[in-house]
């Protein structure tokens, strides 16, 4: 590869992103510019980053620098165009974006079903699980059990397939805890990185000690921080009166969304849409509530909703994007009233 062609004014773009994002981009490039193979992972969720576990503990994997990406580094335009050019050896989790032949390519995305995967290996399966169930799946006879347990419990989290409600302690003891509470453990450890450097350290620290990481003083500083916001939030949706659908616009105050959306659905609301307002444009995040059964689904797929933004996913979590807020709130409103549901949209930036 023509390594100037990597090369490009990475000043000129900042300014299109916040400022934690700033670092992230900045770091980011960094990565993307050492001398080595690289593989890719979804930084943003427990897959993506069990994925990354998984090829740590397989050789030669783990000699190689691995980078955690987001959708809003990839769908950038000239970032992503800089990241498709990139000598990566493996990407798992996320939507194929290289240019070159890769050695292994893994995801399970419906969204991702008809693009060219361009890999040695490709590990697909449109609906499965996880990306860390099919890379277990192939790779089983090389993997510790303990690294198999981790790919089982994306099972859950990555489907949304929990029965019991967001925790807001620590298990009192993880050796003992159910699979659902791990899988809650898991989850929340990969909410609490907020940075790459955390998102690689952690990847570290779960390939070594899984989740006995949990003992750790700044894992659980971080957890309890979260439990504390968690509870914040579930005050929040109680207040959101009832309706079909929610929209919740995300604003600078934090807030678990995850966890709001928990509660409302605790509540009844069938669906709800997390909008994220940005300089370029607008995040979307859709959630079908579990009480829906599969054989009423096929009337409120937000994988399909998703694909009118840019987007996609699983028929009861997806995600998308749209230049406008205004634009992403009159699709939806449309939508909404196509159905013949009821509809409230609750702004955050105004709480």
């Amino acid at each position: 590869m023509n390594r100037m062609s990597l090369l490009f004014d990475l000043d000129t773009i900042l300014d299109d992103f916040s400022d934690q994002m700033k670092q992230t981009i900045r770091y980011v490039y960094a990565l993307s510019l050492l001398p080595k193979p690289k593989v890719a992972f979804h930084a943003s969720d427990a897959d993506g980053i069990v994925s990354a576990v998984i090829l740590k503990n397989l050789s030669p994997f783990r000699k190689y620098v691995f980078i955690p990406l987001g959708y809003q580094e990839l769908r950038h335009p000239e970032f992503g165009s800089f990241l498709s050019c990139v000598e990566w050896k493996a990407i798992a989790d996320l939507a194929p974006f290289h240019s070159k032949r890769i050695t292994l390519y893994c995801d399970h995305h419906q969204t991702s079903k008809e693009l060219p995967k361009n890999a040695d290996l490709v590990l697909f399966q449109a609906g499965a699980p996880s990306a860390s169930f099919l890379l277990t799946q192939h790779f089983y006879a090389h993997l510790p059990t303990k690294i198999q347990f981790l790919a089982q419990l994306t099972v859950i989290t990555d489907t949304a397939g929990y029965t019991s409600p967001p925790p807001i302690d620590l298990p009192k003891d993880v050796d003992q805890a159910s699979e659902e509470e791990l899988a809650w453990l898991l989850d929340d450890l990969c909410r609490t990185v907020d940075t790459p450097e955390e998102v690689l350290t952690l990847v570290q620290d779960l390939s070594s000690r899984q989740l006995q990481i949990c003992d750790q003083p700044e894992y659980q500083e971080r957890l309890h921080k979260l439990y504390s916001l968690r509870k914040k939030s579930f005050e929040i949706a109680d207040t959101i009166p009832h309706a079909d659908v929610i929209l919740v616009i995300q604003g600078k105050e934090k807030v678990i969304t995850s966890s709001l959306v928990h509660r409302l659905f605790q509540k009844d609301v069938k669906i709800t849409c997390v909008l994220y307002p940005g300089k370029r444009f607008t995040g979307l995040s859709f959630r079908v509530n579990s009480t829906i059964s599969d054989s009423n689904l096929s009337e409120y797929r937000v994988d399909k909703l998703a694909a009118e933004f840019s987007g996609g996913g699983h028929p009861r979590a997806a995600g998308g994007r749209t230049d406008s807020l205004q634009e992403a709130l009159t699709k939806l409103t449309e939508w909404v009233a196509e159905k013949k549901l009821s509809l409230n949209v609750y702004d955050l930036r105004k709480q």
